[in-house]
């Protein structure tokens, strides 16, 4: 309730989040494409874009001109985003290229599913089929899919979020991170 309140919120809301810097390579685009479809067999769908960046205009012109407006809410950069982010029922991340993508890692510390791009460093951070869904970079028909399959079964959102929030606490702890860290050294060092 508080989630839903400090956004705006209707209670009933299926909300996809979004948290990424506004330019190219991140893919809001390809979301916002998926949006209408998906908006037909669910109309209480939410979306919230955390982030800043040069394409803020574009992304809500294209909001804007695709009659997205009640729909998706751009919130801009919050430093409390660890409070709110487990309040997501799904994390969206459709980038063209990528990293390890810190957001997908947060969200899955938090017990929210994640659907994002077989791109760069990102299938190290979602399980495909076990904490969330990969699909190929840019394939419209794909992330609506994915949604579709997440949108519709709030078990399997459960399901792939525990997986993730138990592979977080097992694979990227502190801990895990300066044992790795450590063992790399040694072997650097020839130990």
């Amino acid at each position: 309730s508080a989630f839903r309140a400090e956004f705006r919120l209707p209670q009933d809301a299926l909300v996809i989040g979004v948290v990424a810097q506004m330019i190219p390579r991140k893919g809001h685009r390809y979301l916002f494409s998926a949006l209408p479809g998906l908006l037909e067999r669910y109309p209480e769908l939410q979306v919230l874009v955390f982030g800043q960046g040069p394409l803020l205009g574009e992304l809500r012109g294209d909001v804007a001109a695709r009659g997205l407006d009640g729909v998706v809410h751009f919130t801009g950069f919050r430093h409390d985003l660890a409070s709110w982010i487990g309040g997501l029922d799904m994390l969206v991340h459709p980038a063209e290229m990528e990293g390890l993508g810190v957001s997908l890692l947060q969200a899955a510390a938090a017990g929210v599913p994640v659907i994002t791009s077989r791109a760069g460093g990102l299938p190290e951070a979602v399980q495909d089929g076990v904490t969330g869904i990969l699909c190929p970079p840019g394939d419209v028909d794909a992330l609506a899919a994915a949604i579709d399959r997440l949108a519709g079964d709030p078990a399997l959102r459960h399901q792939y979020g525990e997986a993730g929030r138990q592979r977080i606490l097992a694979e990227f702890s502190i801990g895990r991170m300066v044992d790795g860290n450590l063992a790399l050294y040694h072997q650097v060092l020839g130990r």
